[in-house]
């Protein structure tokens, strides 16, 4: 005991280790041995707990060698050590994830930064280095994005004219002259027409709204390349790219949110997990894209609110007991038991007993004052009720006779609890104008009266006083709710008969006794908002979600991005109505090789149709009449033969 006053606690767990081994049978060394072991090495653990946490990794490794010293069963020293080799591999994989971030291998760095936070999860640099290359990937993965869509041509600016023109045809003319490839499925209809006049449009726009007039859709193979299939349902679930994408939200019922998204969006396959609180929704890439800014409109926190309470109830009691407490009776008795009426005439006076009489003076006056105060705090979420009860459970006891056979019923107890005292209810609203609306529900309540019945059992009479109220209150503001009163006065006198009606006089012979009670219940209410309502951002407050069949992230638009009169074809062009200002050839536009599109392997081969036909006049110019006629469509032209000898160029898209 020496050793331990005086802290050396190591040396006194060895003396008693050494007088248990020298006493085997002494309990009180066993029991000594295991208490201070076990509370010394658990200090040591904590403090090598709270060393590794600081990052004094020698200083946690003594500590936790100590630990298994004085008990080498100690599982969390153990622990302690295999965490600590852990956070230095952790260690050694950050630093090489940064120097790999530091060359731009940003993969590898990635790997090596989630690695590190596998081993340790609660390394805050490899938190923040995983943070910062996922960052760094990001931009770099949308300044290639960018780069590539800088090159594509399905932002190049072109300008159409046509009118009741060949939908194959449109296309062959923005192929030779944008240098897009366009793909058609084998059961895009040959007779298709559209008429279309854009000037200087983006050509990802143009080819939209071509598509939109036809019911067609598209999947973009690459930067320049097209595959156009018809938006019919079937075709739609062979080429429709789709994602996956778990949502995790904390804020919001994930049950509700999939309600939500099944009738707004129309999302079928969705999946939600209660426990964890995740969301998994397959569907397009736009679809998801709105489905997400409709969740983050949603899973915003809720907002709560401190509410400051106190309630003060005010009790005044006045008793009061005054006069002559006089005998209400008198008799008369015989000595003997039992008397006949013959003997009567022989009694005298000292023959009869009179019982003792009494007669007391009341002089008490008693007065009481109470206060109860009680001033609770109580946080609570927007919208959810709280609760607050000062006061008692007062048991209640049932007894229920159930009948039997032998004609003695089997009694049956039950206990049931009744709130008695004060009982506050609140639900609070905040709103975005810092102001909270509350319902107040108040009940003060107390015993009244025990009222016994039958077969022991108990009940009693309890008075209440109710008010509910719902109050509009800016933040910070006291609200005092008052006058539930009670107020009670009770007199009540005995006295002789006759005189003790007369005046002034009369309250001498008898007995006045009188209670007066009052009592005020004032309650006090200040909110204090804790969380005000979340702003939501503008992105996501209105988003836009396509048409009915289709949805989409981004609305169809036309918007010019550039002069395209007078450029080249790597550049843009105009195609159609004498925007080139020239007149076209037989196979296509001014200047340009006849081409044919070639569809993949597996789809039959289509050849499409020259742009030359069916397009606008020039200004001041009436248009040509068909070859075929008035009402006939005009014939295609053929891309002219090859020369003797040359094989016919196919560019495959």
């Amino acid at each position: 005991m020496k050793l331990l006053a005086e802290g050396q606690r190591e040396a006194a767990i060895a003396k008693l280790r050494e007088a248990s081994l020298a006493e085997p049978s002494n309990s009180e060394y066993r029991i000594d041995v295991l208490k201070q072991s076990q509370e010394y090495a658990r200090s040591l653990v904590e403090g090598g707990d709270e060393a590794r946490r600081a990052g004094r990794i020698d200083e946690a490794a003594a500590l936790y060698g100590r630990a298994i010293k004085v008990e080498p069963g100690n599982d969390r020293a153990r622990r302690g050590l295999v965490a600590l080799e852990l956070d230095a591999r952790s260690a050694r994989l950050v630093a090489e994830s940064e120097r790999l971030t530091r060359e731009g291998k940003l993969d590898a760095a990635q790997e090596r930064a989630e690695a590190a936070l596998a081993d340790n999860p609660s390394s805050s640099s490899a938190q923040r280095q995983l943070a910062q290359v996922r960052e760094l990937a990001e931009k770099a993965r949308q300044t290639r994005a960018s780069q590539v869509a800088a090159q594509s041509v399905m932002s190049k600016p072109v300008t159409l004219q046509f009118r009741d023109a060949n939908l194959r045809m449109v296309f062959e003319a923005l192929s030779r002259t944008t240098g897009l490839n366009v793909i058609l499925d084998r059961d895009v209809r040959a007779d298709l027409r559209t008429t279309i006049f854009v000037k200087d449009a983006a050509v990802e726009d143009t080819v939209d709204l071509i598509l939109l007039q036809n019911q067609l859709e598209k999947r973009a193979l690459n930067a320049n390349t097209l595959f156009i299939y018809p938006a019919t349902p079937a075709k739609q679930k062979e080429y429709q790219d789709l994602q996956v994408r778990t949502f995790q939200v904390t804020n919001i019922d994930v049950k509700y949110l999939q309600t939500l998204l099944k009738a707004v969006l129309k999302v079928k396959d969705i999946s939600v997990d209660e426990r964890s609180g995740t969301l998994v929704m397959r569907d397009t890439p736009d679809a998801i894209a709105v489905a997400s800014k409709v969740i983050a409109a949603h899973d915003v926190p809720e907002p709560e609110v401190m509410l400051e309470v106190e309630v003060l109830e005010v009790s005044h009691d006045r008793l009061s007991n005054l006069g002559l407490d006089l005998p209400s009776s008198f008799s008369l008795s015989t000595p003997d038991s039992a008397k006949t009426i013959g003997g009567l005439k022989a009694m005298t006076r000292n023959d009869l007993v009179i019982p003792s009489l009494s007669v007391g003076i009341n002089f008490k006056l008693q007065d009481s004052d109470s206060n109860l105060l009680a001033s609770p705090r109580i946080r609570a979420r927007n919208k959810e009720k709280a609760r607050i009860l000062i006061g008692d459970r007062v048991p209640i006891i049932t007894n229920t006779v159930t009948p039997t056979n032998t004609g003695t019923g089997v009694v049956t107890g039950s206990v049931q609890y009744q709130d008695v005292g004060l009982k506050l209810e609140f639900e609070p609203q905040v709103y975005s104008e810092q102001e909270v609306g509350i319902k107040i529900s108040l009940e003060v309540s107390s015993i009244a009266k025990e009222i016994p019945g039958p077969n022991g059992s108990l009940a009693y009479q309890i008075g209440t006083r109710n008010a509910q109220t719902a109050v509009r209150l800016r933040d910070g503001e006291t609200q005092i709710l008052g006058g539930l009163i009670s107020a009670e006065d009770r007199n009540t006198a005995a006295r002789l008969p006759g005189v003790g009606h007369l005046p002034m006089i009369g309250k001498l012979f008898g007995n006045n006794n009188g209670t007066d009670k009052k009592s005020e219940v004032i309650l006090s209410i200040t909110p204090r908002i804790l969380r005000a309502p979340a702003v939501l951002d503008p992105a996501v407050r209105k988003v836009y979600a396509g048409t009915e069949s289709s949805i989409r992230e981004r609305a169809m638009q036309l918007d010019p991005i550039g002069e395209a009169r007078g450029q080249t074809s790597g550049g843009g062009g105009a195609v159609g109505g004498g925007s080139l200002g020239g007149a076209a050839a037989p196979g296509g536009l001014p200047g340009m090789p006849p081409a044919r599109i070639g569809p993949p392997a597996r789809l039959p081969p289509r050849v499409l149709p020259s742009a030359s036909r069916n397009a606008l006049p020039p200004p001041g110019e009436s248009p040509a009449p068909e070859e075929g006629g008035e009402g006939k469509p005009a014939e295609t032209p053929s891309a002219p033969p090859p020369a003797e000898g040359e094989k016919p160029k196919v560019e495959q898209s």
